[in-house]
């Protein structure tokens, strides 16, 4: 099964892509079972699992919040819920899976993402295992603008180039929440007498119904692969499109918002307050940068799904709303032409009166 993007989005340089490789890189990672039988199919998943990520920026976005591992379980998570059998951990786990109409987007990452056994701190967080090292270092070198101003001035320019280009991807939002979650920590830890910033949110579906959205592609999809107007061809395009990244999208929110407090706390712990503050503004400052043209359509329809806006519904009823204008209006002009009586439809001959 292939999903369809527009042609003027598969064919951005910015996402270095083709409408071939999208529909291909898609079904790859929702119907994993049907490209695991050759060699090519199986290099197009792992193709997808590198190719969603830099949709939504993590190769850099990594480097503040950790590994995000979404794209790289989630064919076999989609696999295990379609099953909805077997054992995976804990009996609230197994009950999870035995009834996907109860998985949301959280709970489904905590029973299928990670065989997480007994983790409690970010020391035994496997996916923190780099950035946490990586923030401490830099915090120290931002920090050090009069001590090494040569040393301060690469780290920073390292931050604004990756900020730079996370901000032409689906993932920008999620790094100002980071990165206001950084200056919350840095204010709190300065001024705990003084009200801190308020915390940022972000903007997904913290009970999505992962299981139902796969089927409501795959139903959409099906339903586009028979259809023959171009308009709704399009329409249905942007509807399936728009709910591949919500699901996308839903997901990273979720393993970020599970990672962020233990960035924080080590954070906290470990790490050059000074140089955290520092961080934080060249990130904010930076992500003043204007999406391209093509983000910006696919943040819009991206969010368009989670709002439950449908293109092809909307086509639809504005379909029937114009040919409902049109026959009134064809009405009122027979009325006219009839010397104001509606013509008659009745098939039935006058009848004869009784002499």
């Amino acid at each position: 099964m292939h999903y369809c993007i527009p042609a003027s989005l598969a064919t951005t340089p910015g996402l270095r892509t083709t409408k071939g490789a999208i529909q291909e890189h898609s079904g790859a990672l929702l119907c994993p079972h049907e490209y695991e039988s050759t060699y090519r199919n199986r290099s197009v998943c792992h193709g997808a699992i590198e190719f969603f990520p830099d949709l939504f920026g993590l190769k850099y976005l990594t480097n503040y919040i950790g590994e995000i591992t979404l794209f790289k379980r989630l064919p076999s998570m989609i696999e295990t819920a379609s099953l909805s059998e077997g054992s995976v951990g804990t009996a609230e786990e197994n009950s999870l899976l035995a009834h996907p109409s109860n998985l949301t987007c959280i709970n489904w990452m905590i029973c299928n993402l990670f065989n997480r056994g007994q983790q409690s701190n970010a020391a035994e967080d496997w996916r923190l295992e780099v950035v946490l090292p990586l923030l401490r270092r830099r915090c120290q070198n931002l920090s050090a603008e009069c001590d090494a101003p040569h040393q301060y001035a690469d780290e920073k320019k390292k931050v604004v180039r990756e900020v730079e280009a996370i901000s032409q991807t689906l993932g920008s939002g999620l790094l100002e929440h980071i990165a206001n979650t950084f200056f919350k920590t840095y204010w709190e830890h300065e001024y705990s007498a003084v009200s801190a910033p308020q915390a940022s949110n972000i903007d997904y579906d913290r009970r999505l119904d992962t299981p139902s959205m796969v089927q409501e592609i795959k139903t959409l999809q099906a339903k586009l692969n028979e259809t023959v107007d171009e308009d709704e061809q399009r329409a249905l395009e942007e509807d399936v499109t728009g709910k591949i990244l919500w699901l996308c999208w839903c997901g990273i929110c979720a393993e970020v918002e599970e990672l962020l407090p233990e960035v924080v706390d080590y954070l906290q712990r470990e790490a050059n307050m000074r140089g955290l503050y520092n961080m934080s503004l060249a990130i904010l400052f930076t992500m003043g940068t204007d999406p391209g043209d093509d983000e910006t359509h696919l943040q819009r329809i991206m969010h368009d799904a989670g709002a439950g806006t449908s293109k092809h519904q909307l086509l639809l009823v504005a379909r029937d709303a114009e040919q409902a204008k049109w026959s009134g209006a064809n009405r009122s002009t027979a009325v006219i032409e009839n010397g104001g009586t509606m013509p008659s439809t009745s098939s039935q001959t006058p009848s004869t009166p009784m002499v």
